[in-house]
């Protein structure tokens, strides 16, 4: 019975590790093939984030003990928490660095929330371009 079970657990991890590496591969011809940077952001962060989680499930499926799978769920963790975070940010600074996509927006919610922020008068005191306005 153990060794049915090993073998179950080790071709799921081998699933897995070919997912993982098959999303990664993805997102790197995705990088490669899409217009423009805001469509890079987004295939750099969503294939590739699926990937790390593909990837670390094999791992974990893998190796012994608690300590090694939960640095390896910590990883994954950090993964989810950082990467919606730098993509919106690097999205926001080619919005404010004035960079077009490569095809027009239909509607641009950014834009029209910066119009807002720069005819609201300053509060607190802060001149008005003050970056705690922000």
């Amino acid at each position: 019975m153990s060794d049915t079970l090993d073998v179950v657990v080790d071709v799921l991890a081998a699933v897995l590790m070919l997912a993982g590496s098959l999303l990664a591969l993805i997102a790197a011809i995705g990088l490669f093939r899409m217009p423009d940077a805001y469509s890079r952001i987004h295939v750099a962060t969503k294939p590739a984030t699926l990937a790390v989680v593909c990837t670390v499930a094999a791992a974990v499926l893998q190796v012994p003990g608690i300590p090694n799978i939960t640095k390896l769920l910590l990883a994954v963790a950090l993964q989810f928490w950082t990467a919606p975070v730098s993509s919106h940010m690097l999205g926001r600074a080619a919005h404010a660095a004035g960079l077009q996509p490569a095809t027009p927006w239909p509607v641009d919610d950014l834009a029209v929330d910066e119009a807002a922020a720069e005819a609201e008068p300053p509060r607190d005191g802060a001149a008005p371009d003050d970056p705690r306005r922000a």
